[in-house]
């Protein structure tokens, strides 16, 4: 009987051993883009679910579970998600992509998706140099796959007449330097605040004078505002989706989530 158990713990603490390095983040399209990095590697949780507002989420006892079993969290920035930390075990490493105040959605960007894919191939290469060939191989073929679908889009958006867009929130910022769009006003600051009447009649005016040929704002999005604006400006009230969603067939990678809001914006410009 005691040489069955001492054989039973030898095998728990082989198999110990295998254990996978687990990984939380806040948000889908970010765990997404680590997933194809570390592949089998790491298991990867997000914890906001999808339809929450990351902005004022607060966590289920069940989803603090999950970040306080994470040996690696990787947040966006400490203004972002970095309520997060509080939940961590002690001993788990902690990175942030944004390591400065700046408009947190920089998943958002094709252009610049690189930059993020660096960050996050170097965070595991710095804990598991073994497999430095293996992180980089995912990183180069994953980067490679996001840019072919900015140059794909980069030629599309190119041939436009005009590009003008009024955005609900500057979560499009990113996306549109990547087109070279051009923002005549946002209708919310950063700090979730709607800018001041004097401010909106200003978008309004310019609108009129410049024209405004859509209105990017996020899924089911309802405002008076945004309905003066369309009558108005005569614009095409556009709905993209910044987070994403693991159980819609066009949405439920981040390469995916992206051709869907590429080929929103730009239907509605070439119409």
């Amino acid at each position: 009987m005691k040489k069955i158990l001492i054989y039973a713990f030898a095998i728990l603490f082989a198999l110990s051993g295998f254990a996978k390095t687990k990984v939380v983040t806040s948000i889908f399209p970010i765990a997404d883009i680590v997933s194809n990095i570390v592949k089998d590697k790491a298991e990867v949780n997000f914890v906001i679910p999808i339809g929450a507002n990351p902005h004022t989420f607060e966590p289920t006892p069940k989803q603090a579970k999950i970040i306080e079993q994470a040996d690696i969290f990787i947040g966006i920035s400490k203004q972002f998600d970095g309520w997060m930390e509080k939940f961590l075990k002690k001993g788990a490493k902690k990175y942030y992509l944004l390591n400065r105040p700046a408009n947190p959605h920089i998943w958002l960007s094709l252009k610049n998706n690189f930059k993020l894919v660096s960050k996050i191939r170097w965070i595991f290469i710095k804990s598991d140099k073994k497999n430095m060939k293996f992180y980089d191989k995912n990183a180069l073929e994953f980067g490679k796959r996001v840019h072919e679908v900015y140059m794909a889009y980069l030629g599309k958006f190119n041939k436009l007449k005009t590009k003008n867009i009024i955005e609900y929130h500057p979560a499009w910022d990113y996306l549109a330097r990547d087109f070279k769009l051009n923002v005549i006003g946002i209708i919310y600051t950063g700090n979730e605040k709607r800018v001041s009447i004097r401010a909106l009649t200003e978008i309004l005016n310019r609108g009129k004078k410049y024209g405004v040929d859509a209105l990017l704002c996020s899924l089911n999005t309802k405002d008076k505002v945004i309905d003066i604006y369309q009558r108005e400006l005569d614009l095409k009230k556009v709905e993209l989706d910044p987070i994403g969603d693991p159980n819609s067939k066009d949405r439920n990678t981040y390469i995916k989530l992206m051709i869907y809001n590429c080929e929103k914006i730009y239907q509605a410009l070439s119409q």
